[in-house]
């Protein structure tokens, strides 16, 4: 009989990448409701938008904004809410491509379109990725109102 090795995650691994990731966020977040666009590069726009502000919480929406060119179709559309606990200062994707209940540490429960048991440690991992790539590269269009 074969077995398999039963997946653990690692915690603090976890509780790592979304303190980093909450910190990153907080250089990226719009400081109103109005979407925010950022562009990448020449063919990346991403839109950035507060949901909902509560006391301990703030839900923000990240969206890729299409392009006509031809180059960009081959880059797949991201879309994801992104959920900023403010008292434990972590940041976690809770809802990507339209998908809301991601895996995390319940093995056997998993929806079946899961396709690999650490879904949070990537999603976390993407979340970094795409906040590097944003503070880095990005830029985005403020308006100055004279005082």
């Amino acid at each position: 009989m074969l077995r398999t090795k039963r997946y653990i995650p690692d915690l603090n691994e976890l509780h790592a990448l979304a303190e980093r990731n909450y910190a990153a966020f907080l250089r990226v977040l719009p400081s109103t409701q109005e979407p925010t666009v950022i562009a990448v590069g020449t063919h990346l726009n991403y839109e950035i938008q507060v949901l909902r502000r509560a006391p301990y919480t703030t839900d923000v929406y990240i969206k890729q904004l299409k392009r006509s060119t031809s180059r960009a179709a081959a880059v797949a559309d991201i879309e994801f809410h992104v959920r900023l606990y403010h008292d434990a200062r972590m940041a976690e994707i809770i809802d990507c491509q339209g998908t809301s209940q991601l895996t995390s540490i319940r093995p056997g429960q998993a929806p079946k379109r899961a396709q690999q048991q650490d879904e949070k440690r990537q999603l976390s991992r993407l979340l970094a990725d795409w906040l590097k790539l944003c503070i880095q590269h990005g830029r985005s269009a403020f308006c100055w109102a004279p005082a």
